[in-house]
Protein backbone atom coordinates (compact mmCIF):
# COMPACT_ATOMS: atom_id res chain seq x y z
CA UNK A 1 0.00 0.00 0.00
CA UNK A 2 1.28 3.45 -0.83
CA UNK A 3 0.94 6.51 1.34
CA UNK A 4 -1.61 7.96 -1.07
CA UNK A 5 -3.71 4.76 -0.92
CA UNK A 6 -3.57 4.91 2.89
CA UNK A 7 -4.66 8.53 2.93
CA UNK A 8 -7.58 7.71 0.61
CA UNK A 9 -8.93 5.00 2.94
CA UNK A 10 -12.08 5.65 4.91
CA UNK A 11 -11.72 5.32 8.66
CA UNK A 12 -12.08 1.84 10.07
CA UNK A 13 -10.83 0.08 6.96
CA UNK A 14 -8.34 -2.66 7.71
CA UNK A 15 -5.49 -3.74 5.48
CA UNK A 16 -3.10 -6.64 5.31
CA UNK A 17 0.27 -7.03 7.02
CA UNK A 18 1.90 -6.84 3.59
CA UNK A 19 0.12 -3.54 2.93
CA UNK A 20 1.30 -2.21 6.28
CA UNK A 21 4.88 -3.32 5.61
CA UNK A 22 4.88 -1.55 2.25
CA UNK A 23 3.42 1.60 3.80
CA UNK A 24 5.96 1.51 6.62
CA UNK A 25 8.84 1.22 4.14
CA UNK A 26 7.55 4.16 2.13
CA UNK A 27 7.10 6.26 5.27
CA UNK A 28 10.62 5.38 6.46
CA UNK A 29 11.95 7.18 3.39
CA UNK A 30 9.96 10.36 4.05
CA UNK A 31 10.41 13.50 6.11
CA UNK A 32 7.54 15.35 7.77
CA UNK A 33 7.85 18.02 5.07
CA UNK A 34 7.03 15.34 2.45
CA UNK A 35 3.58 14.87 4.03
CA UNK A 36 0.84 17.45 3.57
CA UNK A 37 0.14 19.31 6.80
CA UNK A 38 -3.51 18.21 6.62
CA UNK A 39 -2.41 14.53 6.58
CA UNK A 40 0.30 14.64 9.24
CA UNK A 41 -1.91 13.82 12.23
CA UNK A 42 -3.42 10.82 10.41
CA UNK A 43 0.07 9.52 9.53
CA UNK A 44 1.33 10.18 13.06
CA UNK A 45 -1.61 8.29 14.59
CA UNK A 46 -0.96 5.35 12.28
CA UNK A 47 2.77 5.28 13.06
CA UNK A 48 2.24 5.46 16.81
CA UNK A 49 -0.14 2.50 16.62
CA UNK A 50 2.20 0.55 14.35
CA UNK A 51 5.11 1.08 16.73
CA UNK A 52 3.00 0.20 19.78
CA UNK A 53 1.92 -3.03 18.10
CA UNK A 54 5.56 -3.76 17.17
CA UNK A 55 4.55 -4.14 13.54
CA UNK A 56 7.39 -2.05 12.11
CA UNK A 57 10.33 -4.04 10.81
CA UNK A 58 13.44 -3.72 12.94
CA UNK A 59 15.64 -2.34 10.17
CA UNK A 60 13.44 0.74 9.64
CA UNK A 61 12.40 1.47 13.24
CA UNK A 62 15.00 4.24 13.68
CA UNK A 63 13.77 6.05 10.57
CA UNK A 64 10.16 5.70 11.68
CA UNK A 65 11.11 7.06 15.11
CA UNK A 66 12.70 10.08 13.42
CA UNK A 67 9.57 10.68 11.35
CA UNK A 68 7.38 10.40 14.47
CA UNK A 69 9.59 12.95 16.24
CA UNK A 70 9.40 15.30 13.26
CA UNK A 71 5.62 14.96 13.04
CA UNK A 72 5.19 15.57 16.75
CA UNK A 73 7.44 18.64 16.63
CA UNK A 74 5.70 20.20 13.79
Amino acid sequence: MTLQEFLNLDGGVSFSADDAAALNRELAAKNASDIASSDRQNVLDYLLKAMALNSVEHDIRAKIDELIDDLQAG
